[in-house]
C-alpha cells in the first residue's frame, strides 16, 4: 500500500519540477561571479544581453584595469569593490572585436548596475547610475586628435574603427605586428591613422612593433622611408623586426571617393590575411 501510495505521488513530483525548471530558467541571468555585501564596499552588477551576435565570446571584466570577473552571453557578474573612485572596461576574452569604452563610477556602499552587449564591431557598456561618466580621454588622448585643418581628417576615426574590427577577425590572436605603411597625400593623416592603429590593436592584446624601429631597419636595409610600399619590402621589414603579421595602408580618391584601405599579410607566407576597403 505504500509502495502504491508513493507511486501515485510520482506524475504531480515530475510536473511539479518540469513547471519549476521552466519557470527558473527562462530568461534568468546567471551569476558568474558573487561575493557578499560588506559596509565598506559597494556591488558592481554588470548584466550581459543574450543574443546570437558574438553569443560565443565571453566579457573580461576590468576594475581599474585588474580583471575581475567573466561574464558570458545572457549572464551576470555581481563583485564587491571598495568605496572610492573607480574604472571600469570590458574587453573580449577572444580579441575579435573590439572592448569597451571605458567608464568611471564612484562606489559608496551602494550598488552600481551595468549592462553589457555585442555591437557588431565591439562591446557596448552602459549604466543609468548617476555616478557614472564616460573617459574619453582613454579611447581618443589629445596628442593623436586628426588634424583640424585637413579635409581627409573628417570621418577618418569612425571609419578607421570598422577597418580595424574587419581586420582584427583575420589576424590571430596574440600576434606580434608591424604598421610598416600608411600612404596619404597629408603626412599628418598618415601618422594619425597609423597611431590609432597601434592604439586599437595594442588595446585589444595584439603586440605591436614600435616604429622607430621600423624607421630604424628602412636606414639600415636602404628601404623606402614614405609612399607606397610594395609587398614584398614590407614583409622583409616585418621579418627583420620579428613581427609575423605586416600591416599596410593607404587612403585614396578626393571629395566623396575617399577611401581607406588596409591589408594585413603573414611574414611567414607573404599571404595576405584580410584587406578592407572603407569610405570616409
Amino acid at each position: 500500500m505504500d509502495f502504491m501510495k508513493k507511486i501515485s505521488w510520482l506524475p504531480f513530483v515530475l510536473v511539479c519540477g518540469l513547471v519549476t525548471s521552466c519557470a527558473t530558467s527562462k530568461g534568468a541571468l546567471q551569476p558568474v561571479q558573487s561575493h557578499g555585501p560588506n559596509a565598506n564596499m559597494a556591488t558592481v552588477s554588470v548584466k550581459r544581453s543574450s543574443q546570437v551576435l558574438g553569443s560565443v565570446n565571453a566579457f573580461n571584466i576590468y576594475i581599474d584595469d585588474t580583471l575581475t570577473a567573466t561574464v558570458g552571453n545572457g549572464e551576470e557578474a555581481r563583485f564587491n569593490v571598495p568605496n572610492g573612485a573607480h574604472a571600469i572596461r570590458l574587453k573580449p576574452a577572444i580579441p575579435l572585436m573590439l572592448s569597451s569604452k571605458t567608464l568611471n563610477f564612484t562606489a559608496a556602499s551602494n550598488v552600481i548596475s551595468f549592462e553589457a552587449k555585442t555591437e557588431l564591431l565591439g562591446i557596448e557598456l552602459t549604466s543609468s547610475d548617476p555616478t557614472v561618466t564616460t573617459v574619453e580621454a582613454n579611447r581618443k588622448p589629445a596628442s593623436r586628435q586628426p588634424p583640424a585643418a585637413s579635409t581627409e581628417a573628417d570621418g577618418v576615426e569612425s571609419t578607421l574603427i570598422e577597418a580595424v574590427g574587419l581586420l582584427m577577425a583575420k589576424i590571430p590572436p596574440k600576434s606580434k605586428v608591424a604598421i610598416v605603411n600608411v600612404a596619404a597625400s597629408d603626412p599628418e593623416i598618415s601618422e594619425f591613422i597609423a597611431g590609432e592603429l597601434e592604439f586599437i590593436m595594442v588595446d585589444n592584446g595584439l603586440t605591436v612593433i614600435d616604429r622607430s624601429e621600423l624607421d630604424r631597419i628602412r636606414r639600415e636595409q636602404s628601404f623606402q622611408m614614405s609612399g607606397e610600399v610594395d609587398d614584398s619590402q614590407a614583409v622583409s621589414i616585418g621579418k627583420l623586426a620579428g613581427a609575423n603579421v605586416i600591416i599596410t595602408g593607404a587612403v585614396t580618391g578626393s571629395d566623396n571617393l575617399r577611401r581607406l584601405r588596409l591589408r594585413a599579410l603573414s611574414t611567414e607566407t607573404g599571404q595576405v590575411l584580410a584587406v578592407t576597403s572603407e569610405k570616409f
